[in-house]
Formats: structure tokens, C-alpha cells, sequence
């Protein structure tokens, strides 16, 4: 990880919007520039220094692995607000930038009372957006977690289970495989649930003739991965296996277009219109995708109206959907990775209707 080169890009960041410095507060945006993933503790980044504040329970693991930062220590009486307040004097700070995302109104107006700087809201989630060779290992590596997952699963799953029975397998069997722990609560929706596109595992109980849509990930030394597949379970109706080819046939269809400065309302796109013209456009409601990393959800998003660019090195997930209400649904989702001459995939599981 080269976390030097990440320190620079915040600074780079700050500096271009204005401002002198930030605190950053947020465990993603800790772990990417100090390793350090916990709700607790805060980076500050200023044009010429860098430090980690953290109280007891963290003090010497940190210090201990980051040679980068001025490490010091928090306490009930050296709060944040006192030593910022330090700081700011010390270098002469006037602008400091926070994630205004990420922090309560009350510790804001802390802050406002505490230190005699102006302050300013800045996202920095953006720099994450570029994937590092070992990232992209890591992820990749929770893509495999995630397709041995599936092949599993598909051996597994029976009728007459519940739908939370396959998702605490699905749990178990991805630690079992060296997964931290899942991305994100794991959505198991079968029959007329399929038309939930957030149908978290019910009691429900799984029955022959139904799509299962199977959606879930793992985190990989705390990278994520994101998949989703909907299967049947014995043959399922004629509308829904032609419901299946039509969203299978638009995420091969972005995924043919994904590349460097290809905008993500094209990608987006290349898919929903696929859709629409087959006669199902008003069931597809949701983005074609986002990106993926430290977050399940991180920038960038991929949404009809977006002119951001994609670029080599992103990590975005592809992941059309028809939703019929009282009928069921088809999502199927993969992971890839933008590289300088179009995309690969790094989740490999078979796109095909599978039937069990």
C-alpha cells in the first residue's frame, strides 16, 4: 500500500479546494491512508504534517505500524477539540475541511465552539477510486471467495428451506473460505420476493418453480465483494426465464461497453435501454452500478445522468435487474475491473439460467 502517495493526494485535494487542512474521521478513509479501521480516533492532514489522534486502546498498534504520522494521544481531558485547537495555533490554519458526510450536527457544532477556524465540508472518498495493484489483489481474491461461495450454495439449497437457512450458509461457508466477515447483509428473495430488489433473507419458505436471487459478498483483508445471481429451483415460468435472458443479455451488453472515458450515463445506458426496448423499462429502477473497495458503495456511482468518466483502475460493479411486482425479479451482478483497453471481470460465475 502506498500510503504516502494517498497522504499526498488528500493534500493535493485540500489545497485545490482552498483550504489548509482536514480531519478526517470516517474508518474507510482511516484505514486507506493509516490503517486504521475503527469508529474511534480522527487523521488531520495539513500542508506540511500529518497525525493520528486515538485514545488508550489504540495507541500502541498504531504507533507501532505508521512511521508517516505524529501519533497522539486522546484522553477525556486532551479531546479532539483540544488538541486541533493546538494544531490549528501551531501551524496557522485557517480553513479546515471535514467529512460533512460522515460526522453528527452535534460534534460539527463542537467543533465550531472549539477551534478558531473556519470550516469547510469536503468529500475525499474519490481518491479511493483508482485501485492499487495490491487492492485489486485483495478484491480479487473476494471475488473467488464469493464464486466458490455460489458453486456451494447451488449444491445446497433445497425446497422447503427458508430463505434465512441459505443465507446463514451462505455466511458460514465465506468465513470458512477466509473471508473477514460479509460485505453487507447478504439478500436471499425467492418466488414473488424477487420483485424486492433489497429483499433481505425472510422465514420464507423456498418452493419448486421459484427464482432465488442470491446477492451477496465478502470482505477480503477489508475489500469487499459484490455478486448476485438468481437461480430456479426446478423450472420456472416462461415470462421469467425471458425476463432472465433480457437483463442477462443488457449487463453483457455494459460490460462489452465499459471503458476508460466512456461516461457512466453511457454505461448505464447501454443497459437500462437494452431493457426498455425489450418491453420491461419500468422495472428496472435502480443505478446500473457503483463502485467497489474498502465500501461495498463507493464512488463512483453508476447512474443515467452521470458525466463523470470511467478510468483504468476503477473497480465497479454491473448489475441490471427486472422487478415485477407480484410475479418475481432477475438481477444478476458482477464485479470488474476497468483496465486501458475495456473491462475485465473478476467475478466469474456462470451468467446463465441455472436450475437446480
Amino acid at each position: 500500500m502506498n500510503y504516502s502517495k494517498r497522504i499526498e493526494e488528500v493534500r493535493k485535494l485540500i489545497i485545490t479546494k482552498g483550504m489548509d487542512s482536514v480531519l478526517i474521521n470516517s474508518p474507510h478513509n482511516k484505514y486507506y491512508l493509516g490503517e486504521l479501521f475503527s469508529n474511534s480516533g480522527y487523521i488531520v492532514i495539513t500542508k506540511e504534517n500529518q497525525y493520528i489522534l486515538v485514545d488508550f486502546r489504540y495507541f500502541e498498534e498504531v504507533k507501532s505500524k505508521n512511521n508517516l504520522f505524529e501519533v497522539i494521544l486522546l484522553s477525556s481531558q486532551n479531546t479532539i477539540q483540544k488538541h486541533l485547537h493546538s494544531i490549528i495555533k501551531e501551524e496557522g490554519l485557517h480553513k479546515l475541511g471535514f467529512e460533512g458526510k460522515e460526522i453528527s450536527y452535534d460534534f460539527y457544532q463542537s467543533l465550531q465552539e472549539s477551534i478558531p477556524c473556519k470550516l469547510y465540508s469536503l468529500d475525499i472518498s474519490k481518491i479511493r477510486s483508482i485501485k492499487e495493484s495490491i487492492e485489486i489483489e485483495h478484491i480479487e481474491k473476494a471475488c473467488n471467495i464469493a464464486d466458490v461461495t455460489f458453486q456451494h450454495i447451488l449444491s445446497y439449497i433445497e425446497a422447503g428451506m427458508s430463505e434465512e437457512t441459505v443465507e446463514n450458509e451462505l455466511v458460514r461457508f465465506m468465513k470458512e473460505q477466509g473471508g473477514q466477515k460479509e460485505s453487507f447483509d447478504s439478500i436471499v428473495a425467492s418466488g414473488v420476493r424477487g420483485a424486492l430488489p433489497h429483499g433481505k433473507a425472510s422465514n420464507k419458505i423456498i418452493q419448486k418453480g421459484e427464482l432465488i436471487t442470491l446477492d451477496f459478498g465478502v470482505k477480503y483483508n477489508y475489500y469487499c465483494s459484490d455478486i448476485t445471481r438468481t437461480i430456479s429451483l426446478g423450472k420456472c415460468s416462461t415470462e421469467l426465464s425471458h425476463v432472465y435472458e433480457i437483463v442477462k443479455a443488457a449487463g453483457d451488453e455494459a460490460i462489452r461497453k465499459a471503458k476508460p472515458n466512456l461516461t457512466m450515463g453511457e454505461l448505464d445506458y447501454s443497459a437500462r435501454q437494452f431493457i426498455a426496448e425489450s418491453g420491461y423499462g419500468k422495472f428496472f429502477g435502480h443505478n446500473l452500478g457503483h463502485g467497489l473497495g474498502i465500501q461495498v458503495h463507493e464512488y463512483p456511482a453508476i447512474t443515467p445522468d452521470s458525466a463523470e468518466l470511467l478510468r483504468e483502475g476503477m473497480i465497479i460493479t454491473i448489475e441490471p435487474g427486472i422487478y415485477i411486482p407480484n410475479v418475481g425479479g432477475v438481477r444478476i451482478e458482477e464485479d470488474i475491473l476497468i483496465t486501458s483497453k475495456g473491462c475485465c471481470r473478476l467475478t466469474n460465475s456462470s451468467r446463465e439460467l441455472i436450475v437446480i
